[in-house]
């Protein structure tokens, strides 16, 4: 989709952004600045993001989140007035944010993904988000990242909202790959064009009835309009997406429970080094924190699936504490003992 240039005042906000990360580690960051069309900024460590908050928002209750990524040539910025509806964003049910980090260029779907999970991690700092209503959504290449990241992280995710793109061809996997790897059976709305002829129709109907004849529950949108169509009236493809795609953001759709279950290769580790790292894996787990001896407990700035933490030993017992949450109100935790020797 198109998008207007990024103003100065944007570049001003993301410097702000990277000072309230590094000043304001785990859950304790205020809410970011915002321009004048009440769109924040962010960094995650992986790419840049942008955000609004409805006013109706409430930090003491948990609120809906929406993850968008643009096609290709789009820009972040200038999606979020697609997700985020001028007519109707004060009072919208959900943060929503549009990835940056290919601004002008399509997405790569077997490398992008650690953009998407480092800004859902990330965004929950600044805002009370249910970790059962997170949605994940996107245009065309955005739609490709959609189904890729979606199915292989399905335990993130309440729904799956895409547009003029494909279920499985260009995600960079297959089908019976992309639905073994789903942790359950994820909510799907697909909103498609019947002259798109990036992605025709025919291929697109029959890749979601696959979907549906395994289990899917998945929502078909079909819309007179090719792959993208200027807004005009009541048709385009903005139109479509603000109209006929959204409202699913409100169809109650909610993820199962995920605990999140933590592992390292030893519970007990003993060793003459003053310094060791210490490594393990996580599933189901949307944060993460560690806290080494002597000091406070830290986000993990990584990627907890494969998590590795480097620990000063001091002589004797030392205790590595680590905690994480899937998508449930209680906190997996494990405690390693490291004895130098």
């Amino acid at each position: 989709m198109n998008s207007p240039s990024i103003p100065l005042l944007h570049r001003l906000l993301s410097l702000a952004a990277v000072i309230l990360l590094t000043a304001a580690p785990g859950r304790s960051a205020e809410p970011p600045p915002v321009d004048g069309n009440g769109f924040f900024l962010l960094n995650s460590g992986e790419s840049d993001y942008y955000g609004f908050a409805p006013g109706s928002y409430n930090p003491a209750t948990p609120i809906s989140l929406f993850v968008w990524m643009h096609g290709c040539g789009g820009q972040a910025y200038g999606d979020m007035f697609t997700i985020a509806p001028f007519a109707t964003r004060a009072n919208q049910s959900y943060v929503a944010i549009s990835l940056g980090g290919r601004d002008g260029q399509c997405w790569d779907v077997n490398t992008d993904a650690p953009k998407v999970l480092a800004a859902i991690r990330d965004v929950t700092r600044y805002f009370n988000i249910d970790p059962r209503k997170v949605y994940l959504g996107g245009y065309s290449s955005g739609g490709d990242m959609t189904y890729r990241v979606g199915f292989e992280n399905a335990e993130l995710f309440a729904g799956l909202l895409a547009v003029n793109s494909d279920p499985f061809r260009d995600t960079g996997s297959s089908g019976p790959e992309l639905m073994a790897a789903a942790s359950w059976k994820i909510n799907v709305a697909h909103l498609l064009h019947s002259g798109d002829a990036v992605y025709p129709s025919a291929g697109v109907r029959a890749n979601l009835a696959t979907l549906a004849a395994n289990g899917f529950p998945v929502a078909e949108v079909v819309r007179l309009g090719t792959h993208f169509d200027p807004d005009n009236g009541n048709f385009g493809t903005n139109y479509d997406i603000r109209t006929f795609l959204l409202p699913y953001l409100d169809a109650g759709w909610t993820a199962p429970r995920f605990v999140a279950r933590l592992s390292t290769r030893k519970s007990r580790l003993a060793t003459a080094q003053s310094r060791i790292v210490v490594r393990g894996t996580s599933e189901n787990a949307r944060s993460f924190e560690f806290k080494v001896p002597g000091k406070k407990f830290r986000s993990y700035r990584g990627d907890p699936a494969k998590w590795k933490i480097p620990v000063r030993l001091k002589p004797g017992r030392n205790v590595l504490l680590i905690r994480a949450e899937g998508n449930t109100e209680k906190p997996t935790k494990l405690r390693v003992i490291i004895q130098r020797q």
